[in-house]
């Protein structure tokens, strides 16, 4: 054999160890984001309370909650609604506060707080796959907008249907009330704390900072594996787009020292908002969902003067 023949047969047996190689991390990689462990109600609420220092206390003794369950695209979604006796105006103001990866709607409770101060009515549910929900998986944002536009319905049901409604998400959360308003036309504002703008650029990212190789094609073939077996294909998961495509006011928050969603994800976001009502906050230091364990009365200021301008501008026109 001549040399540049063993040097071929030599390359294309490192090309293909490392496609195969690729290949299993891709799985694996894939397998991380939409199987991972998830939190139980007890684990996150233990966590927020000792660590976070999370006051529950209006939770637990005040708010008047009903658990609810309807069918969603996994199986049944389950959650709380709290009807809250300040909200008086007519229509309603119904706020649904959405959890991110890992967790449950436990871990919302802290923006929950800052909606039901404003005399919002509370609707909180757990994604398919975590919390009490059903489900064999998730999309880390990908698809979860297709239930949370089930759990809209449910809320116009229960509160009115031409009730005022706002979302709040962190994390995955936020993916999923931004990626909604592609869904429905019927949202009146949206607080998005920490999204990413774009599924493939955000899993390319993530799979740098794991393994020091090129991202490609591990996060391909995870890609290939989620668009066949989940229906989930990365490079259609473009918030940019969606952002792009709505009127609705959108109010981003992020933390400048995330390590997980770099923060230019949503200043491209912003930077792509149609209502010219949108904001941007920027938290200094905070790291991912930080932001308002980070300065919380900063962080509350902002949501309420927010939702107050949008419904002073929705009561005006």
């Amino acid at each position: 054999m001549e040399p540049y023949q063993i040097a071929l047969v030599v390359v294309g047996g490192i090309v293909l160890l490392y496609t195969i190689l690729a290949f299993f991390a891709g799985r694996f990689f894939l397998k991380q984001a939409f199987r991972p462990v998830a939190y139980t109600l007890e684990e996150v609420k233990t966590k927020q309370t000792t660590v976070d220092n999370v006051d529950y206390s209006d939770y637990d003794n005040v708010w008047s909650k009903q658990p609810f369950e309807i069918d969603g695209t996994q199986g049944k979604l389950r959650g709380e609604y709290i009807v809250n006796p300040q909200a008086t105006s007519t229509p309603a103001k119904v706020a649904i506060v959405v959890h991110g990866h890992t967790q449950n709607r436990l871990i919302t409770i802290k923006y929950a707080t800052i909606f039901y101060n404003l005399g919002y009515n509370l609707v909180i549910y757990d994604h398919p796959y975590f919390g009490l929900s059903d489900g064999q998986f998730t999309t880390v944002g990908g698809l979860e907008a297709r239930d949370l536009t089930l759990v809209v319905d449910f809320a116009r049901q229960t509160f009115g249907k031409d009730s005022f409604i706002a979302l709040h998400g962190e994390s995955m959360g936020a993916v999923t009330v931004l990626r909604v308003l592609a869904l429905r036309s019927d949202i009146n504002l949206v607080v998005a704390d920490c999204p990413y703008s774009h599924a493939m650029k955000f899993f390319r990212e993530k799979c740098r900072q794991v393994v020091p190789v090129p991202s490609f094609p591990i996060v391909d073939f995870a890609n290939l594996i989620s668009t066949v077996k989940y229906k989930c294909n990365f490079n259609k998961v473009d918030n940019v787009k969606v952002v792009q495509g709505t009127q609705v006011p959108i109010c981003f928050i992020h933390g400048t020292a995330d390590p997980l969603i770099y923060y230019y994800h949503s200043q491209k976001l912003y930077q792509a908002a149609q209502n010219p009502l949108s904001e941007l906050h920027l938290f200094e230091g905070a790291l991912h969902a930080r932001s308002h364990l980070f300065d919380p009365l900063r962080y509350t200021q902002i949501v309420s003067d927010f939702v107050t301008k949008i419904e002073n501008n929705t009561t005006n026109n």
